[in-house]
């Protein structure tokens, strides 16, 4: 950087960072030979140098709540996933259609709420459960809500191949969605190998 470059108001916008001993030896540089010349930053910059913040410490009780959130969180995924899955799948079995439809409905109510709070997990920054049974099983979920639902269409209209169409649909739909809210690995992390320094 040129000395021509160099103003007041530049030197004014690197000084914290300066301060903080974060700045390169070439902006150290600068920032020294420009102080040399200028009283008033130089003592705007001796002055700061001798104040410095406490250093900020967490409550007491923050790992606390957040250990309390992540379970209630946990809690509230395991409640609407059973809740959405027996709602789900009861109209397979269930006569009048009617009333499976009804049921049904209430069902596919229930996943929003259980995404929602995979979602919030995500922000809590565990790590997704390992091995293939987790992929396996949310597999298998999307495979059945798309049975359900395609087996509701097929009552409704008539159309027998939404049975066979919807859960090749749902299975990679599940599949991807538990993906992208890190509740199972990708492929890539579950066939990667085991190292002692992790990932």
């Amino acid at each position: 950087m040129r000395e021509a470059q160099v103003t007041k108001d530049l030197v004014r916008d690197l000084l914290p960072v300066y301060l903080a001993g974060d700045a390169s030896a070439d902006t150290r540089a600068v920032v020294e030979a420009f102080l040399a010349k200028d009283a008033e930053l130089r003592a705007i910059a001796e002055a700061a140098g001798n104040y410095s913040l406490p250093p900020l410490e967490p409550p007491a009780s923050l790992e606390v709540r957040s250990l309390e959130r992540t379970r209630r969180l946990l809690g509230r995924k395991n409640f609407w996933l059973g809740f959405a899955s027996i709602f789900t799948f009861a109209p397979l079995i269930l006569k009048p259609f009617w009333f499976a439809d009804l049921v049904m409905l209430i069902g596919l109510s229930g996943w929003a709420p259980f995404l929602i709070a995979c979602k919030k997990l995500k922000a809590t920054g565990l790590e997704a459960p390992q091995g293939w049974v987790p992929r396996i099983l949310w597999a298998l979920v999307g495979v059945q809500l798309g049975m359900a639902v395609g087996y509701l269409i097929r009552q409704q209209t008539g159309y027998h191949r939404a049975v066979y169409d919807l859960p090749g649909v749902t299975f990679g739909l599940a599949l991807w969605i538990g993906e992208k809210l890190h509740q199972i690995q990708t492929p890539g992390e579950v066939t990667r190998p085991i190292t002692l320094f992790g990932k």
